[in-house]
């Protein structure tokens, strides 16, 4: 009996270790084929411009995001502007779909949200920012092969990248709301139409599913890497 329970032990010591070399493997394999670890850190800001689809229309839009997690992303809309954005601290909209052009300070839980949206992403030499991985396995994406690797956050959150099984870059990413009316829900983000931008490879269309509901279509037409950014781009209007 007892050379049977060394030997499950050594087994189970044996597969954990063979999952952690394959995990290994498909991380290293993603950062390869992305640009490179050193040129993802080195990273300070983006600008991104395209175009939004919703509901048939299409809306010009730029998306302006700089370390560790400011993000401001601003939708010409017939003339009106809505924008998200984050300076760091607080979260802010301007809604002209709630029937005013005034900025809004959102919730103190969906600017706790917001802040967790770092620039750099998590996946990103996750185990010095504290965080957990593990390979769950394999699943289909539209018909592609993925690798499953989920992600646990120092702060416990779940995120899921699904990796295409031959070129090792996140077909889909799955996280869960947190806040406001989609608290719970699980949000998707497709990616797809990689190309090169200064060395790196970024995903140039992103669609959002909500509770697999399609809530947004992003193209990117022009990514702009480590531009001038101010911090007074992202600050609250009447805090500047």
């Amino acid at each position: 009996m007892k050379k049977f329970l060394a030997l499950l032990l050594i087994g189970g010591f044996a597969i954990s270790m063979v999952q952690a070399q394959s995990l290994d493997e498909v991380l290293q394999n993603y950062y390869q084929n992305v640009g490179g670890l050193k040129n993802w850190q080195a990273l300070k800001s983006t600008k991104m411009t395209g175009r939004a689809n919703q509901m048939g229309m299409e809306f010009p839009f730029t998306m302006v995001m700089s370390r560790p997690n400011r993000q401001k992303l601003v939708v010409d809309i017939q003339g009106s502007q809505y924008v998200e954005a984050f300076d760091g601290t607080t979260a802010w909209t301007i809604n002209p779909f709630m029937g005013g052009t005034a900025p809004q300070k959102k919730s103190s839980e969906e600017s706790t949200e917001a802040g967790k949206q770092m620039f750099e992403d998590d996946l990103m030499d996750y185990a010095r920012k504290g965080h957990k991985a593990s390979l769950e396995g394999e699943e289909e994406v539209d018909g592609t092969k993925t690798l499953v690797v989920k992600l646990t956050t120092k702060a416990g959150d779940d995120r899921f990248y699904y990796m295409d099984a031959e070129n090792f870059v996140p077909l889909m990413i799955k996280t869960f709301a947190n806040s406001g009316q989609m608290k719970g829900m699980p949000i998707e983000q497709y990616l797809s139409d990689y190309d090169e931008v200064d060395g790196m490879m970024m995903p140039h269309s992103m669609t959002t599913k909500v509770n697999g509901e399609v809530v947004a279509q992003l193209t990117f037409d022009k990514i702009e890497t480590n531009i001038p950014v101010s911090d007074d781009l992202f600050a609250f209007p009447e805090d500047k």
